[in-house]
C-alpha cells in the first residue's frame, strides 16, 4: 500500500475553491426576513397623496404632509409594536403604540372605517356624540362603552374636555387641523402627553384619494390586509361606472352646487372632489375651470348670472323641502332648475341631531356617492339603484 500525500499547493488550491463556492450560496439577510415576517401585509397610497408609510424591522414610519391648506409642513409618527424596542427618533418624530386599543377619535369621518377594519370595539371616545351616523359606533355609544369627550366652548380647543380625555387615558387619538391656533387640538393634546396623530383626509381632491386613508388608519390597527382588500374593491367600481359614463354619447347636463348663505355663495372649486364627482358622473359643473381645490366665495348676482338656466342644482344646504328654499331666498325661484324641480340634496340620511351620513360614511363610500349622481344624471346607467345619499326635493 502506497501512502500519498498531497503536495501543499493542491490542499491550498481546494481550501481556496471550497471558500469560493461557500460565497457564491445566498445567505437569507436576517433584517429582510423580520422585516417581512413582521409585516406581511403592507399599504401604499395609490390615488391619496397626504400620507406615506414605510415599513422597517419591528416598526412603520407614517407621514403626514401639508396637514391642511397653505400647510407646508408634515408630520411623522413611528409606529412600534408593544413590548418592541423603540428605533432611535429624529427631530420632529413620535412613538405610537400599536396596535391601538383605547383609539378616541375627533371626527366623524373616521368611524365608518373601524368596522370595515374589525375594529370598532377600539374605540373608547368620540366628540359630539349626539351627531354620529354609524351604526356600530352609536351602539357602543347607548351602551356606555364610548364617552363623549366634547367641552362645552366653540372652536376644537375649546370643545374638548380635556379632563374626561385624560381619565379615559387613550392609546391613540386622531383628529385634523386646519392651521388656526383656536380651532386646532393636538397642541393642546400633545402639551397634555397624549398620543395625538393627524388625519388629513379632507385635503384630498380625488374621492378615491379620500377613500383610501382607511389604509392610514389601518396601519394603527395592524389592519392592513383588511385595508387593501376593502379599497380594491370600492375602487373596482367606482372606475367601472366612470366608463359607463365615459361610454355614453350624449351632451352633458350643467350642474351648479350650495346655496347663498348669510350673503356669501360658497361654490366648491374645479379641482375639489365634489368636482371631480360630477366630472366622473356626467355631468358639466360650471365651475369646472376654475383651480381652486377649496370653495370659491361668490356673490348671488354672480352665480345667478352664470347658473341661471343650469340644468340642475344639488347641495343647496340643510333645506329639505323647496319651501325651505324659498324661505332662506325668494331669488332661487328665478333659477330654471328650481322652475323644473331639478334640485337635489345630499340629506338622505339625517338624525335627529343633525349628523348628515353624505360626510361620514360617504367619505368611506364614493362609489355609492358616484352612483347617486349618475342616477341624477344618467339614469339609464343605473337603473336598479335607489338613493342612498341624495334626495330629490320637492
Amino acid at each position: 500500500m502506497i501512502n500519498y500525500t498531497p503536495p501543499k499547493q493542491v490542499s491550498c488550491n481546494i481550501l481556496v475553491h471550497l471558500l469560493i463556492i461557500a460565497f457564491l450560496i445566498p445567505i437569507p439577510v436576517l433584517g429582510d426576513d423580520v422585516k417581512q415576517n413582521t409585516y406581511p401585509d403592507q399599504v401604499y397610497p395609490e390615488y391619496a397623496t397626504g400620507f406615506s408609510v414605510d415599513y422597517h424591522e419591528g416598526y412603520k414610519v407614517v407621514t403626514v404632509d401639508k396637514p391642511w391648506r397653505g400647510s407646508n409642513e408634515s408630520f411623522t409618527y413611528v409606529l412600534v409594536k408593544k413590548g418592541m424596542k423603540s428605533p432611535q427618533l429624529g427631530i420632529g418624530e413620535e412613538i405610537i403604540t400599536i396596535p391601538s386599543e383605547k383609539f378616541v377619535s375627533l371626527s366623524s369621518t373616521h368611524f365608518p372605517y373601524l368596522p370595515i377594519l374589525g375594529v370598532t370595539s377600539s374605540l373608547k371616545g368620540v366628540i359630539n356624540k349626539n351627531t354620529v351616523y354609524t351604526p356600530e359606533v352609536v351602539s357602543l355609544i347607548q351602551d356606555g362603552k364610548v364617552i363623549d369627550v366634547s367641552g362645552g366652548g366653540s372652536g376644537m380647543t375649546a370643545g374638548i374636555n380635556l379632563e374626561v380625555l385624560i381619565d379615559l387615558n387613550p392609546d391613540l387619538v386622531m383628529t385634523y387641523a386646519t392651521g388656526l391656533p383656536e380651532y386646532d387640538a393636538h397642541p393642546k393634546l400633545q402639551e397634555a402627553g397624549i398620543p395625538v396623530v393627524l388625519n388629513s383626509e379632507y385635503m384630498e381632491e380625488n374621492p378615491l384619494g379620500r377613500a383610501e386613508w382607511i389604509k392610514f388608519m389601518s396601519v394603527f390597527f395592524d389592519r392592513e390586509r383588511e385595508a387593501n382588500a376593502y379599497f380594491e374593491k370600492i375602487k373596482k367600481e367606482y372606475l367601472s361606472h366612470v366608463d359607463s359614463v365615459n361610454s355614453l354619447n350624449v351632451t352633458r347636463p350643467t350642474v351648479f352646487l350650495n346655496n347663498n348663505w348669510q350673503g356669501t355663495w360658497n361654490m366648491a372649486g374645479g379641482n375639489s372632489y365634489v368636482a371631480k364627482l360630477l366630472k366622473d358622473a356626467g355631468a358639466d359643473y360650471l365651475w369646472s375651470d376654475d383651480t381652486t381645490t377649496g370653495s370659491i366665495p361668490l356673490d348671488f348676482e354672480f352665480v345667478y348670472e352664470k347658473a341661471q338656466h343650469a340644468d340642475y342644482w344639488l347641495n343647496p344646504g340643510t333645506a329639505m323641502t323647496l319651501k325651505d328654499l324659498l324661505g332662506e331666498d325668494a331669488r332661487y325661484s328665478e333659477f330654471d332648475a328650481f322652475k323644473s324641480k331639478k334640485i337635489y340634496n345630499n340629506n338622505a340620511r339625517v338624525n335627529a341631531e343633525g349628523g348628515n351620513d353624505y360626510w361620514e360614511s360617504g367619505v368611506a363610500h364614493p362609489e355609492t356617492i358616484l352612483k347617486d349622481l349618475i342616477k341624477i344624471f344618467h339614469p339609464e346607467i343605473v337603473s336598479e339603484h335607489n338613493f342612498v345619499y341624495y334626495r330629490h326635493m320637492e
